[in-house]
This record gives C-alpha cells, sequence and structure tokens, in this order.
C-alpha cells in the first residue's frame, strides 16, 4: 500500500488543487486519500476545507474526516487548526450539512491533540446560537478536554452551567465536568472558587440557568438556589479530581443546611484522597448527614445513593455502620436491602457470619419480612467463608468469568489488596467485560488500590474507547471509567 501511495498521492493532490470545483471526481479523490492516510494530502484536504454553498460541503466533511485519522506533523498543525477555524467559522446556517460540517471539524480539531485549537473550540462550546444545535457546544467541551489545555479552563466552567437557548433541561455539565477533570489538578482552585461561591462569572448564569427553569417549572425551581447549582457541580468536579485538598471545603458544604448542596458534597468526600488522620472526621459526617436526609421517597434514594458511596470507602470502620442499616427493621425496607447488598459484597469471614444471622432470623415475606430477598446474598457469604482475608483468593475470584464472583472478588480486593501488582492485572482485566455491574466495581476497586496509578488500566480504557465510542456500554461506563483513568494517569506520573 505504501508503494502505491508514493506514486499516487502527489498527483492525486494536484489533480484535486488544480479542479477543487469538479464535485463528483473531487470526493472520489478525497475517498482515495482518506484510504491513504498520508499527510502528504493535507494541501488538498486544507484546500477540501474551503467549501462552497451547496456545492462542496461533502468535500470539506471528508477533508476533515481525514484529518482525523492523520498523523499530521506537529510543524503542519497550525496550518490544518487555521484552516479548520476559518472553515467553521464561515458556517451559519443549521442545514444538516451544516452540523456535519461542525461535527466533523470539531472532532478533527481535537483529533490533533495541539493546544493551538484551544481559542476556537471554546468560542464553539460557549456559543449561544440558536442556529448552532446545543450538541454542537457538546461536543466542542469534550474535544477541549482531549487537549489538557489549562487555558481552556475559564470556559469550561461557564460550559458547567450554559444550557440550550430556551431549554434549560439540555445541559453540558457532565462533558464540562469531565473535560476539566482530565486537565487536572490546574483545574483544582477555579473549582474551589466556584464549590464557595466566589466566582461572579458561574453565579451569574447559574441564576440565568435558574430563571430558565423558573419560566417552564415554577414548582421545581422555588426550591433551587444558586449555591445549590453551583455546589452541585463544584462537588462533583472536585471528588472526581480526588486532590485532598479538597477535604475542608467540601467539609464546609458538607455542613449547610441545603440538603442536595450537603449530599452532592458527601459523596465527593468519598471519592477524595483523605489523610488517615482526618479519616474519622469524614465518617462522622457521612454518618450525620445519612440521618439528616429528609424522610418519604426523596430520602430513599438520597439514602441508597449514599449508602452506595459508603460502600466504595471500601473501610473496615464502616461496616458496622452499614450493618447497622441492614438490622433496622424500622428503615425503609428497600433501605435495609441496598445495605444488606453492600455489606455482603464487603464481608469478611465474621461479618458473613453476622450477616447470616440476620437472614435466619428475618421473617419470610407472607409474614411481613424479606428473607427470600435477603437469601440472594447467600452465595456471597459463601465465598467470604471460603477466602475471609486471602487476597490470593480473592483474585481469583475477581478474575472469574461469572459475575458475581468478579464482583465480590473487586470489592474484596478494593478491601485488602492495596497497592497489589496481581490483583490490579485481575482487575485491569475485567475492565472489558460484558456485564457492566463487573466493570464498575473493578473500575472502583482499582481506584482505591492502584495507589501509584496503573498505566494497563489507562491503557485499557482507552482501547474501550476507541472501540465502544457511541456504544450504549460506553455511554454508562465513561462517567466513571474517564475521571478514575485520569486520577490514575496523574498517580503514575507523580509516582515517577
Amino acid at each position: 500500500m505504501k508503494a502505491v501511495t508514493d506514486v499516487v498521492v502527489d498527483p492525486l493532490n494536484q489533480a484535486y488543487l488544480n479542479y477543487p470545483e469538479d464535485r463528483i471526481n473531487g470526493l472520489g479523490i478525497l475517498d482515495l486519500l482518506y484510504e491513504m492516510q498520508d499527510p502528504r494530502s493535507l494541501p488538498a484536504l486544507i484546500e477540501a476545507l474551503n467549501w462552497r454553498l451547496q456545492v462542496s460541503e461533502d468535500h470539506a466533511i471528508r477533508a476533515a474526516q481525514t484529518i482525523q485519522v492523520l498523523d499530521v506533523p506537529a510543524a503542519d498543525r497550525p496550518k490544518v487548526i487555521e484552516a479548520l477555524a476559518r472553515s467553521l467559522e464561515r458556517i451559519t446556517g443549521s442545514r444538516p450539512e451544516d452540523n456535519k460540517m461542525r461535527v466533523a471539524m470539531i472532532m478533527a480539531l481535537g483529533s490533533l491533540e495541539d493546544r493551538g485549537a484551544t481559542q476556537i473550540l471554546t468560542e464553539i462550546a460557549t456559543r449561544q446560537d440558536e442556529n448552532q444545535n446545543f450538541l454542537i457546544n457538546r461536543l466542542a467541551a469534550q474535544q477541549l478536554g482531549e487537549l489538557r489545555d489549562p487555558e481552556a479552563i475559564p470556559a469550561l466552567i461557564k460550559c458547567l452551567f450554559l444550557f440550550a437557548p430556551n431549554q434549560p433541561d439540555l445541559r453540558m455539565n457532565d462533558v464540562a465536568a469531565e473535560a476539566l477533570i482530565l486537565i487536572g489538578r490546574p483545574s483544582l482552585k477555579p473549582l474551589l472558587r466556584v464549590l464557595e461561591g466566589k466566582d461572579a462569572t458561574a453565579n451569574a448564569i447559574a441564576q440565568h440557568y435558574l430563571d430558565a427553569v423558573k419560566a417552564r417549572r415554577p414548582d421545581l425551581a422555588t426550591r433551587m438556589t444558586v449555591r445549590q447549582v453551583t455546589g452541585g457541580e463544584a462537588s462533583f468536579a472536585l471528588g472526581a479530581l480526588g486532590f485532598s485538598e479538597a477535604l475542608e471545603p467540601l467539609l464546609e458544604e458538607a455542613s449547610s443546611s441545603d440538603i442536595p448542596r450537603k449530599l452532592n458534597a458527601a459523596i465527593a468526600l468519598v471519592r477524595i484522597d483523605v489523610p488517615d488522620g482526618q479519616k474519622d472526621r469524614v465518617r462522622s459526617t457521612l454518618q450525620r448527614i445519612y440521618g439528616e436526609l429528609p424522610k418519604g421517597f426523596e430520602g430513599i434514594a438520597m439514602r441508597g445513593q449514599l449508602l452506595a458511596a459508603i460502600a466504595h470507602t471500601y473501610d473496615e470502620r464502616m461496616m458496622p455502620f452499614i450493618y447497622e442499616q441492614v438490622t433496622d427493621k424500622r428503615a425503609n425496607p428497600e433501605l435495609r436491602l441496598i445495605a444488606a447488598q453492600n455489606y455482603a459484597l464487603l464481608a469478611n469471614k465474621t461479618e458473613a457470619e453476622n450477616l447470616a444471622s440476620v437472614i435466619e432470623r428475618e421473617e419470610r415475606s407472607e409474614e411481613g419480612g424479606y428473607k427470600e430477598k435477603l437469601e440472594e446474598h447467600k452465595p456471597l457469604l459463601a465465598m467470604a467463608e471460603e477466602c475471609d482475608t486471602s487476597v490470593d483468593c480473592w483474585i481469583s475470584k475477581a478474575a472469574s468469568p461469572d459475575s458475581t464472583k468478579a464482583r465480590k472478588g473487586a470489592y474484596m480486593l478494593g478491601r485488602y489488596a492495596n497497592g497489589n501488582e496481581k490483583a490490579i492485572d485481575a482487575l485491569v482485566g475485567q475492565l472489558g467485560s460484558a456485564d457492566l455491574g463487573v466493570r464498575l466495581s473493578a473500575l472502583m476497586a482499582l481506584d482505591r488500590i492502584a495507589k501509584d496509578g496503573s498505566p494497563a488500566a489507562v491503557a485499557k480504557i482507552d482501547e474501550l474507547r476507541t472501540r465502544e465510542e457511541g456504544q450504549s456500554v460506553w455511554t454508562r461506563f465513561r462517567g466513571e471509567a474517564l475521571p478514575i483513568q485520569a486520577r490514575l494517569r496523574g498517580r503514575a506520573a507523580d509516582a515517577g
């Protein structure tokens, strides 16, 4: 193929440059250049980006798609970025062709991995224009994350609160947070300012968002505040970043009288690196907030969310608290069952025996109890009886194709295998599992035990992203996978 490319790439380039107005043959040439994936085709590709209305939009789309798969030499990237930016600025409509061009060109800018593209991507990400589909804003913010440029942080902070014109339910907070997390430590201080209510721009955009919600749902907006909106987004991103410097600000946020604010802060506290001397403060905060959450359906959902977060601390000192929720027959049954599942996934031999006794004493459903549901956890308890605290035994379970064994093994490695390379390898091997629960269990445990990072996990997540982008399994996995990947990458860099 290379020999053929060497012969024809220059003539194809020249043919396109000589006759760019030839719509059919020109597109044929661009298709061939796409197949060749040779940087020597850049002159034709740049010319094709100079599209003509209702004539050569498909040329520009194909050129941008080709740039995405090229290894563009560093010396050529500035002129490619300039050509893409110039082409994007000319797109002012909302035709399907316009959006296809935007998507291809934005993806091309991100693929260059050159911070020279930051300015045009931030302009697109923050543009409020009814002729620009808001999904384009989201895509531009995603590509900013790929560049990892600290210069994009102010724009990405704005993106946490921006929404589609007249559609406050269509936002980009998730992709903006993801990009800030990928940028890493430079995002820390700006996010702390947002958390503390000191970012005037963020506050103003959040107020604009609340006004838009109020216009559509006055009943909902009356319960929302600017600090609730800004605090929620900042707490999530700070938790995902994981830096211990966020501890005191998050503890302060957790002391708020606002229920959503304190819950978001509590969940973030679970995810950050807490110094050993401060762990008791976090434990007591989590337990206090659990008790302060409201009654009723809303409170049940919040407590369930917090119980799941507490389980991912893998903290032996929190096991008695989880056990109390299992045995509290005054509590909502759903919460008892959630607590029982988490306890069973984390239980060693002695703890499994405690839960087995609870199950034995529980009434059957016809008597008003939940014995049958609790008995579903017996396979987990049997594994605890077998392996107890043996890391080698749990490694064998974590690597199993059986999803129940794999999940239990992952939880136990998260609890007992800190820094163990064999355990890390077993967990990396499950990141591609077809079972999303197994994937997430392995991922969370990796985050806990890979204190010096894991290049293998970082590479595996990149592989999954390439293979599964656009599929539902990746969409459901990426929200946890990308922040944890960023943390693992950062730890590996810090470890040298």
